[in-house]
C-alpha cells in the first residue's frame, strides 16, 4: 500500500494574516492558522505584531474621543494594515490640498505686475470698452464701486474680474483721463501680504506701475509713464 503524505500545511496569505489579526476568518480556518502557527513561531511573530499594532491603534482613537463623550459600548472592529495604509493617504492628501490652496491665495508681485501689464495693453488697444467687449461692463452698477478719481482727471468707463492665480482673481478697474489716455487699477486679496500705505512706482518699458498695501487688498495702478495724472491718482488713493 502507498503511504499517506501528511496534509500539507496551510499557506498563509497576506490577507490571511491581516484577517486572523483582525479576528475575521472564520472558526474552522482560523483554527487551522492557530495549528500552523505553533509550528511556526515566525508567522506567528507576524501575525502578534498585526494584533499588537491594531489594539495601539484603537487604545490611542479611544483615549482621544473618551474626552469629548463615553461611546456606548459596542463591539469594535480592529483596524487591518491596509486600512492604516488608507487613513494616512487620506490625511496627507487633505493637508496637501489645504496648504496647496492657501499657498494659491498668496498672489506674488509679479504674477500681480504681469496681470496689470496685460490689462494695460488691452485697455490702450480698446477703443471703445463697450458692455461685454473682452469681459468688461461698463454699466453703472458695475462702475459703482470704482474708487472716485474725478478730482485728479479720471473717470471709470469699464470694470471686469480677471484669475490671477489658480484660487485668486482681481477687480480690474479702467480709467481714462480727459486726454483720453488709459490708466488701470487692478484690487487684488492681501491676504498675507504687510500693509504698505506708500505707493512704490516701477517701470516696465514705457509703462509704469505703481503698487501698494491697505486694508487687506493690493493695489496696482498702471499707465503709460507719460500719463497725465497718474501718480496723483495713486496719492489719492493711498491718502484716503
Amino acid at each position: 500500500m502507498p503511504i499517506a503524505k501528511p496534509p500539507a500545511e496551510p499557506r498563509l496569505s497576506e490577507s490571511d494574516v491581516q484577517a486572523y489579526a483582525d479576528g475575521m476568518l472564520d472558526p474552522k480556518r482560523a483554527a487551522s492558522v492557530a495549528t500552523y502557527l505553533k509550528s511556526r513561531p515566525d508567522e506567528a511573530d507576524r501575525v502578534a505584531f498585526y494584533g499588537r499594532l491594531n489594539w495601539q491603534m484603537q487604545n490611542t482613537f479611544h483615549e482621544a474621543g473618551s474626552e469629548e463623550a463615553q461611546p456606548a459600548p459596542v463591539p469594535v472592529r480592529r483596524l487591518s494594515r491596509r486600512s492604516l495604509r488608507a487613513m494616512l493617504v487620506v490625511a496627507v492628501v487633505t493637508l496637501a490640498v489645504a496648504a496647496a490652496a492657501i499657498f494659491a491665495f498668496d498672489i506674488s508681485d509679479s504674477a500681480l505686475d504681469n496681470a496689470s501689464m496685460m490689462a494695460l495693453e488691452q485697455a490702450v488697444a480698446a477703443q471703445e470698452m463697450a458692455s461685454g467687449a473682452i469681459g468688461y461692463e461698463s454699466s453703472v452698477k458695475a462702475l459703482a464701486s470704482a474708487p472716485d478719481l474725478s478730482s485728479v482727471g479720471f473717470h471709470p468707463v469699464a470694470r471686469r474680474e480677471m484669475s490671477v492665480g489658480p484660487f485668486a482673481s482681481a477687480t480690474e478697474f479702467v480709467y481714462r483721463n480727459r486726454g483720453g489716455e488709459a490708466a488701470v487699477l487692478l484690487v487684488a486679496p492681501g491676504l498675507f501680504a504687510q500693509p504698505q500705505q506708500q505707493w512704490k512706482a516701477h517701470r516696465v518699458g514705457a509703462s509704469r506701475l505703481l503698487a501698494w498695501t491697505a486694508g487687506g487688498n493690493r493695489y496696482v495702478l498702471a499707465g503709460r509713464a507719460k500719463t497725465r495724472g497718474l501718480m496723483l491718482a495713486a496719492d489719492l488713493m493711498t491718502r484716503s
